[in-house]
């Protein structure tokens, strides 16, 4: 799934469950006086109604997401999404492998690389798709 996908299945989750976002109630004061200087305020409140989230919406949060996800890991920070997983760096250290055409023996510098460890939910989505494919198998 690319990102456009994933936008566009969002939006579709989030109308489909009806969120939307709030918007501001405007207020309209009426000042009333009668003709013996009596005077009196009136406000009146429109209802709240959300709005559905847009396709420009959910890409802006989605990018915003991304953004402070890649900054993160910029600075060495790791994030934890609670069901998700847990997306950080991890150092490697300096090795000696083979050249997989030549043989020659090539050196690969320390660095650091990005790690994902994956939580409980993601762990049974991918349970449900391995059962859903053995009862595919099985069905044939």
């Amino acid at each position: 799934m690319n990102k456009k996908d994933l936008i566009s299945k969002t939006v579709e989750v989030l109308r489909e469950n009806n969120i939307r976002k709030p918007t501001a109630a405007q207020k309209t004061v009426l000042h009333i006086s009668d003709d013996f200087g009596n005077q009196s305020d009136f406000t009146i409140k429109k209802s709240d109604k959300g709005l559905l989230f847009t396709v420009n919406d959910v890409t802006a949060i989605i990018d915003a997401c991304l953004a402070v996800i890649e900054d993160s890991i910029k600075h060495g920070e790791d994030i934890s999404i609670h069901g998700f997983g847990t997306l950080g760096v991890q150092h490697r250290a300096a090795r000696q492998t083979k050249h997989p055409d030549t043989g020659e023996t090539v050196s690969i510098d320390a660095r650091y690389v990005p790690k994902f460890n994956f939580g409980n939910t993601l762990r049974m989505a991918a349970k449900v798709y391995e059962l859903s494919l053995s009862d595919r198998e099985d069905g044939e």
